[in-house]
């Protein structure tokens, strides 16, 4: 199985690479030879190659200077997608799936549309999916997005004041998952990292291995948002 980190080396804020690093480590837990390639603008690659595409939070400008990079390869990523690959996009890189960024134009994949501010929304957030379960993790973003309540991936169940501008976070397309949530999302919530990986070894057989630190970890974070809440 073949992982692309995209852009790891202008999106690579917050220790993002850590949702790569540690889905590598399950993958074989599961008997699953993994092979990790990282890639940036103008190299070549193509998307259908790789299984999990995943491409990490940065600050505003980087996001912007890679959007360019990646509308030339728009037509290799909807193959892709239409080859059921399984992509993540977290913090800012989501925006880059939506329809445009202020009033540039963006991948089209997902319904949104983002405008950048000068404020800072941050805080701690606890979000609910009826197929994943409730997940845990932080939000750190200068943008506000244009809510689309039927497409969205998350409903939030505990978010901190100072994130006012939606009620609803993330979304997905296909097996393409976008979210602002950092921390890193999959290896805070193994919920999460169970789905994906379900997602990623389709007909084969999931074996159940318990991470006992992990586990522990979520469930210290979420008790105590809850106790916030």
């Amino acid at each position: 199985m073949k992982i692309l980190h995209l852009y790891y080396d202008l999106l690579n804020l917050y220790g993002e690479y850590g949702n790569v690093v540690v889905l590598k480590k399950h993958l074989e837990d599961q008997g699953i030879n993994v092979t990790i390639e990282r890639k940036t603008i103008n190299e070549d690659f193509n998307f259908d190659d790789y299984d999990f595409i995943y491409c990490g939070s940065g600050n505003e400008s980087n996001e912007l200077f890679v959007l360019e990079d990646l509308l030339k390869r728009k037509e290799s990523l909807i193959k892709a997608i239409d080859n059921d690959k399984v992509f993540l996009f977290t913090g800012c890189a989501m925006e880059l799936l939506g329809k445009n960024i202020d009033d540039k134009k963006a991948l089209d994949i997902i319904p949104i549309s983002s405008k950048l501010t000068n404020k800072r929304y941050t805080g701690d957030v606890v979000v609910c999916n009826k197929e994943i379960g409730e997940l845990v993790g932080f939000i750190n973003k200068c943008s506000i997005i244009e809510e689309n309540k039927e497409d969205s991936l998350f409903e939030y169940s505990f978010k901190q004041k100072e994130i006012v501008d939606n009620d609803y976070e993330g979304y997905r397309y296909k097996n393409v998952f976008g979210t602002h949530i950092i921390g890193p999302i999959l290896v805070k919530n193994p919920n999460f990292m169970k789905y994906i990986i379900k997602l990623l070894i389709k007909d084969k057989e999931y074996k159940e291995i318990s991470y006992q630190y992990e586990e522990d970890s979520y469930n210290v974070t979420l008790n105590a948002l809850k106790e916030r809440k």
